[in-house]
This record gives C-alpha cells, structure tokens and sequence, in this order.
C-alpha cells in the first residue's frame, strides 16, 4: 500500500477541521510494553488519542515515568498533536491495556 498523508490546514471557509480521509494507524497497546511506530514518509504531525493514559517518546525509547526528570528528555503523557520535525519513530507505553490511533498529516 502506498503511504499517502494528507495535508492539514484550514479550508478555504475558514473552519478548521480534519480531513476524514486521512492516513491513520491504529493499535492495541499492551500493558507495560513498549512500542516503537515509524513514521510515514512526507508526515510533518500526528495526532493522537488513545482509551488510556500513555507516555510517548519522539526520541528514545518511553517508559513509564519512575522518578523525577529535571534534563528536558522526559516523556509526553497524552500529547494531542506535535509537529514532528524530522521525527522518523515514534516509542509509546501505558501502563493499562488500551487503543491508540494516530493520524498523520503533511504540510
């Protein structure tokens, strides 16, 4: 299948709203694990949601946060969108079992 990410912008109206046809990954996390998504080729944001609190890394491997991080390299919990900028993987973890969807978007 060919990856095609679609823009994300405002319509001409001046509403904002998200293409339905956008390219989107959905998966089933389990408990405790970690996984490490790659993102697809032109993909410049990614929206997330998820059924569960998770922790999302766009540098290292996440993990679940057991002691204070004061040096700018801890997680992300629950983040709604973040522009990637040359971000080329994405890990997340959650401590429950969940669902997680995450929709790409090119400039």
């Amino acid at each position: 299948m060919t990856t095609v990410v679609t823009p994300i912008g405002v319509s001409k109206d001046g509403l904002f709203a998200i293409d339905a046809l956008a390219y989107k990954h959905h998966r089933v996390l389990a408990a405790n694990t970690v996984e490490t998504f790659a993102v697809p080729t032109d993909a410049k944001f990614v929206l997330f949601s998820c059924t569960a609190d998770f922790y999302v890394d766009f540098a290292a491997t996440a993990a679940v946060p057991s002691a204070d991080v004061t040096d700018g390299s801890g997680v992300d919990l629950n983040p709604t969108v973040r522009r990637l900028n040359g971000v080329t993987n994405i890990s997340v973890i959650s401590e429950s079992g969940c669902k997680l969807t995450m929709i790409f978007f090119r400039e």
